[in-house]
């Protein structure tokens, strides 16, 4: 008895951060996405004429897609991070085999951040802290693989796959505010979930979901007022509290919308 109460106990101190919830998410929804199209394919009957069959072969090998899309974004526990967006972007893919493709994706996020500023008139309440948006477009780049989870056909046109990348979320502005804090080039790990519907052997629409997730690094002035660079009436509340971690990893959220041109070399 005394043995359950101590690890309940201990399981009610524990944490458990947003970016591991959002992969163990991940984590269960990528078997599920896989068993339930696989179940489908082995039922295919034997008897259906090719004219009835709901399958079809996709018959190309390579495709171009162009994507317009919604950068979810993340400001991060400090709230200086990437902020939501409008995205672009193209992908082309090849497949290796039967059932599996590989990705070259870019793109880029029209994305802004907060910044705090250090002007030593202000009180040192939270809404004082707070500069104007800066601009920060960011480059998106990564290479994948993904599995087609119907194989080298499609079920009533539809072709769905997960996949997982390893990339880069680079921002273009480098400006740093007060505190020394910038987005940077970040390596990125990027799960997918998707699906291409054809509308012939050449032409197809292509929705998808991508999880851009990068590490934030905090600077040790946030953990301080910012007095210890900027001298100034009455000291201000600290960006993070001690104790927090200087480093967050962060879930970036990306829906795509696009269409696929589909070819063969």
């Amino acid at each position: 008895m005394n043995k359950t109460r101590g690890t309940q106990a201990r399981t009610r101190g524990r944490t458990v951060s947003p970016a591991r919830r959002g992969m163990a998410a991940w984590l269960l929804a990528v078997p599920l996405c896989v068993c339930a199209p696989v179940r489908l394919v082995s039922q295919e009957t034997v008897g259906n004429s090719p004219e009835h069959s709901p399958y079809h072969d996709i018959v190309f090998h390579q495709s171009l897609t162009l994507f317009a899309g919604r950068w979810a974004g993340n400001a991060g526990a400090a709230g200086v991070g990437a902020l939501p967006g409008l995205a672009l972007g193209g992908r082309l893919a090849v497949r290796l085999s039967g059932p599996v493709d590989f990705w070259l994706t870019f793109g880029q996020a029209s994305s802004s951040r907060r910044t705090i500023i250090a002007d030593t008139a202000v009180t040192h309440t939270d809404s004082a802290r707070w500069g104007p948006n800066l601009h920060m477009p960011l480059v998106l780049g990564d290479l994948a693989l993904a599995l087609n989870l119907t194989g080298d056909k499609t079920w009533h046109g539809l072709a769905p796959y997960v996949g997982a990348g390893l990339g880069i979320v680079a921002a273009t502005s480098r400006v740093l505010d007060p505190g020394g804090f910038q987005v940077g080039t970040n390596f990125a790990i990027i799960p997918t979930i998707g699906t291409r519907f054809f509308l012939s052997d050449a032409l197809a629409l292509r929705l998808e979901v991508r999880d851009y997730l990068f590490r934030y690094q905090y600077p040790f002035a946030y953990f301080d007022t910012l007095n210890l660079r900027f001298a100034g009436p009455p000291p201000r509340k600290a960006v993070l509290p001690l104790g927090t971690s200087d480093r967050q990893w962060a879930n970036n959220l990306t829906l795509w919308a696009g269409v696929a041109y589909v070819f063969t070399f």
